[in-house]
């Protein structure tokens, strides 16, 4: 999120009044009350592009799910052949990325 410091405030601050919500105005009138410190906020269009995205993302399968049948087929077909090399390499690469 982005916070714009230049922004202007919606209400000109008037020095006479108090800082602190709920106190009476340093004139002494208690009769008006005025809002200050008004916090705002203005989004950047990133966060628009940024939604998209993620919502992009969420609508994908989890799993590719063409490559598991693939892979699938293959093992139930007796074809898909794997050397002890392999798996040992595998594990090693795994066991390498995982955090300690």
């Amino acid at each position: 999120m982005r916070i714009d410091l230049n922004a202007s405030s919606p209400e000109a601050l008037d020095p006479r009044q108090s800082t602190k919500p709920g106190s009476q105005p340093a004139s002494g009138s208690s009769s008006t009350t005025a809002q200050v410190g008004v916090d705002t906020a203005k989004f950047s269009p990133d966060q628009a592009r940024a939604q998209q995205l993620a919502s992009q993302v969420n609508q994908m399968p989890e799993m590719r799910q063409d490559k598991v049948a693939a892979l699938q087929r293959a093992v139930q077909a007796g074809a898909y052949q794997v050397t002890p090399a392999q798996t040992a390499g595998a594990l090693f690469s795994a066991m390498q990325r995982s955090p300690a």
